[in-house]
């Protein structure tokens, strides 16, 4: 019998191994980041970076020279929008953000999480004050998350596309109050809730067959910039939508 030398026996157990074959890059099946802003990189040619890789730039779209400063706190930066008109003033500056349609924006049937950093008084409130939506209740369908003018406190929307049902939640105490609140709504197998700073507030069930899918844009700011649209005159940061 052969005899291997103790130095051909090392030899064959350091050999390199053969390196294993590349794996197809797979897309990720649960919940994904399409689309995300902070503000912290300002505007650049009018438009405001998206921060997921996955979603468009928002413009900044305004009406009677209506503008959307960006202003910081230490190094934090974020959107403000046009303080309120007074009743008697003929015309009111207006400015909204705006990314065009994309399918990752219509969440269908999945579930879906959109959010937002408030910092709003009652006297910025002139109405329903439209933080971020996409599409308008009596077309299609829509998403949407606002905070009324009657209570002050965050509400999200959900419009059914084909039955145009309507279906709403309201935090449990108003975010009206000069002070910085994490809004979240969120559509998760089979109930819309929403929270705020992590305080759960209302919940409703939501039918699986329920579809959410337009071909509106995404507006951050108000539905439209139309005299009567309710827009929002506060302070905005860290808007994100998720989905799956």
């Amino acid at each position: 019998m052969k005899i291997l030398r103790l130095s051909t026996l090392t030899a064959l157990f350091t050999m390199p191994l053969l390196a294993a074959p590349a794996m197809a890059a797979v897309e990720p099946t649960g919940p994904a980041l399409v689309a995300r802003y902070n503000f912290d990189g300002g505007v650049t040619a009018g438009k405001i970076s998206d921060l997921s890789g996955r979603g468009a730039a928002l413009l900044i779209r305004g009406a009677a020279n209506g503008q959307i400063a960006i202003a910081s706190e230490g190094v934090n930066r974020y959107a403000t929008f046009p303080g309120v008109c007074a009743a008697t003033t003929p015309t009111c500056a207006k400015a909204l953000l705006e990314a065009p349609d994309d399918a990752d924006l219509d969440p269908g049937t999945r579930n879906f999480k959109w959010a937002a950093s408030v910092r709003v008084t009652t006297a910025q409130l002139s109405g329903n004050a439209n933080i971020m939506q996409k599409g308008v209740a009596n077309t299609e369908s829509q998403w949407k998350m606002q905070v009324t003018g009657r209570s002050g406190r965050a509400q999200c929307v959900l419009v059914a596309r084909t039955t145009k049902q309507t279906f709403s939640v309201l935090s449990a105490r108003p975010v009206a109050d000069g002070n910085w609140h994490r809004i979240v709504c969120e559509r998760t197998n089979g109930t819309l809730s929403v929270s705020v700073d992590g305080t759960a507030g209302g919940r409703t069930a939501v039918p699986a067959t329920v579809t959410i899918d337009n071909a509106m844009p995404l507006r951050v700011g108000g539905p439209n910039l139309a005299k009567d649209g309710d827009m929002y005159h506060g302070q905005l940061d860290d808007v994100y939508v998720q989905l799956g």
